[in-house]
């Protein structure tokens, strides 16, 4: 039977289905009797599968339940995925306030709890949020917090994602053809990992190509 990094190992490879398939028998095997962290895992694995489909209101109700799993044992380190999970799904449906709130949550729960690479990582996404929610300056800001504490903590692995963000807001600022260039080599940083980037990466490279294209060249 494959692990919970299995499942993670073929999501990121782009193999959703086996992740799926994986996941789906963790979560069974947890159920039948195995750890309330190993069921969380499980769940919020399929809450992954589930955005990657574009189920958004799937991904909100395994995230839940994983939390609320979470809750019930008093472990909030438990949380923290499914908190994430949460808001990535309510961001991608448009509702900012919420997404804002679950973010500042989970920036919280992962200070308190030492996982500074966690706080660096929904510093980014919570950019996004203003940014849609057009705060400009305090998308501009979370940008900038996250890189510095991602270069403070050694974190080579974002720099292709930073790329993106600072695209996104070269387009913002009026820069097409810098945002051309830096999503130029967003994409190939990317794809020098190997890996296929996660869906809310995905939708925010997705949606800046696609105003790029529209607009045409500078």
């Amino acid at each position: 039977m494959g692990s919970y990094e299995d499942s993670i190992a073929a999501f990121r490879a782009g193999e959703t289905g086996l992740a799926e398939e994986l996941a789906l028998e963790l979560l069974s095997q947890a159920r039948d009797g195995g750890a309330v962290g190993d069921q969380i895992e499980a769940l919020c694995m399929l809450a992954r599968v589930a955005l990657r489909r574009g189920d958004l209101d799937h991904v909100g109700a395994l995230a839940t339940e994983g939390r609320d799993l979470a809750r019930r044992a008093g472990e909030p380190r438990l949380e923290r995925m499914p908190i994430h999970l949460q808001a990535v799904a309510v961001r991608m449906q448009g509702a900012y306030s919420e997404a804002r709130v679950l973010y500042q949550e989970s920036i919280e729960l992962n200070i308190q709890l030492g996982e500074e690479r966690m706080v660096a990582l929904e510093h980014r996404n919570l950019a996004y949020v203003e940014l849609h929610d057009h705060h400009l300056d305090r998308a501009r800001q979370l940008f900038h917090d996250a890189v510095r504490k991602a270069h403070a903590l050694g974190l080579d692995s974002l720099e292709p994602f930073f790329l993106l963000d600072a695209a996104v807001m070269a387009f913002e600022d009026g820069d097409r053809q810098k945002a051309a260039e830096l999503a130029a080599a967003s994409r190939a940083a990317i794809a020098q990992t190997g890996q296929i980037p996660d869906p809310d990466d995905a939708f925010e490279e997705e949606s800046l190509e696609a105003e790029l294209f529209w607009m045409g060249p500078s």
